[in-house]
Order: structure tokens, then sequence, then C-alpha cells
């Protein structure tokens, strides 16, 4: 059943079109609740990580900060992501958290990891991550009370302009079309694109600036992180953290080429 919105008016005879962008998107929802183990989803703390396996650093040798990490046979099935499997992600701490403007998909100060097989064993992996430095306070989730455990829904919505595709379904020969309603019509849209906020899997991406996605790019979202104060996560000043993924690599497994992205106001 669709969550479309009341259309205004002016936008009644392109109803169908609108519909047309409805898309799923995995909702993250942090739980308050006791760990159960380590291979299952999660923010902050420490990462699931078999014995003898080598910690992610940057080239200078720095071990990165451990981000999140998803338990792909907990979530919702979504078309072309993994169902099986843990992905992790990890950003330096620095004042950038990790970013590259200039080599977005670079991975050096930040890493995502995927681990097909899952050891579900406790003696089979690292319990003690001693061996870590202490990270800047300033990174989102550099907190022990931070670490939560996390439970998904799956989810339907509607393309708004913070999102690249926007531009591409509704151009500005569509928007200019609309003449003198074309005001209202925006912030219609607008509304659909700010219930992309939020912490989630696929579906639309949500900046506090721009898309910094080229228009025609297949990247598609792969995380999105938001701030929120509460779990002491926050980025710069209330931003987001976006992580993308060439479709073709999504359906092959492969997570070297993510690009990585984060905004504030």
């Amino acid at each position: 059943m669709s969550l479309l919105p009341p259309l205004p008016a002016i936008l009644l005879p392109y109803q169908d079109r609108i519909l047309a962008t409805q898309q799923q998107t995995i909702r993250l929802h942090p739980q308050t609740t006791a760990f159960v183990h380590a291979w299952q989803s999660k923010l902050g703390g420490t990462p699931y990580l078999a014995l003898g396996a080598p910690y992610p650093k940057n080239d200078q040798g720095r071990p990165l900060f451990f981000l999140a990490q998803i338990n792909c046979a907990e979530l919702p099935k979504l078309a072309s992501f993994p169902t099986h499997g843990i992905i992790q992600f990890f950003i330096l701490d620095d004042e950038l958290y990790g970013l590259d403007f200039e080599a977005p998909t670079k991975a050096n100060n930040f890493r995502v990891l995927y681990y097909p097989e899952v050891l579900a064993n406790v003696a089979q992996l690292t319990t003690d991550f001693s061996f870590l430095p202490l990270f800047d306070e300033g990174i989102p989730l550099n907190n022990p009370s931070a670490s939560r455990a996390l439970q998904f829904t799956l989810e339907d919505e509607f393309l708004g302009p913070p999102d690249f595709h926007f531009d591409q379904v509704f151009d500005e020969v569509f928007l200019d079309g609309l003449g003198n309603d074309k005001d209202e019509a925006f912030d219609f849209f607008y509304d659909l694109g700010s219930k992309a906020a939020g912490s989630k899997m696929g579906g639309y991406a949500f900046f506090t600036q721009e898309d910094p996605r080229p228009l025609g790019a297949d990247y598609l979202l792969l995380l999105q992180l938001d701030s929120d104060s509460d779990l002491g996560m926050v980025w710069g000043d209330m931003g987001i953290a976006n992580f993308f993924i060439p479709a073709d690599d999504l359906a092959a497994m492969r997570f070297d080429r993510v690009w990585y992205n984060w905004d504030c106001s």
C-alpha cells in the first residue's frame, strides 16, 4: 500500500509519475538492550574480528575507528543487498572523520569490509582490543555507552530533491511547466525528500548540503548514518554520513570501491 501524502492539485496529473519513484529502505533502530554476541549488528563499540585477522589501519599505520557493523542475515530482504555475512564500516579519527574530498572512494582513511562467512564462536574471535589507541573524543560514537545493538524495519519512501535522481525524473522542463504553482510543488517534493533523512540502508539518500554523486552515476546508498545527539553520533554540526556503492559491486558483494561522504550545515 502506498504511503504517498495527498498531492497538491497542481501535481494530481503526475500522480503515477510520483508513485513510480517509490522505493524500499531499511531503517536502523538502535536498541538499549545488552548485546547477545559479537557478530550481531551494532553501532560503535568493538567489531567482529577473527583471531589472527588484521585490524584495519590507514597507510600510516593508524588503526581506524569502528563505526558500525551489519549482520546481513538480520536484515529484512531488500533487492541487491546481501542476505548473509557481515559488513563493517571504519573511519579515521581526524578532523574530517577520514573523508577525502578529492578521492572519496580511496579506502585509506576509511574502510568498508565484508565477511561472507560468519564465525559464530567466541573462542574463534578477538575479544581483547586493548591494542587500540585512544581515539579522538570528537569522532561520532566514541563513547562506550554509545554502542548499541540494531534492529531493522523495511519501509517505503519516495523521491525528493536531496537525492540527485530527482533532477533526472523531474527536470527543469517539468518544473518550469508548473508555472506559478512551481513553489507549491517544490514544498511538496521537499517534504517527500525530508523523509529520506535518518539512519538506514538502501533507498534514497539525504544531505544537509547536496548530493556529491554526478548526475547519472550508478552509486546506490549502502549505509546512511544521521546525527543523533542522544547516541553521541554527531557529524560536525548535526550533519549526515553516506556510504555509496556501485550497483554492480553490491551485486557481486565487492566493497573496495565504496564512496564515503558526510556533510553538515
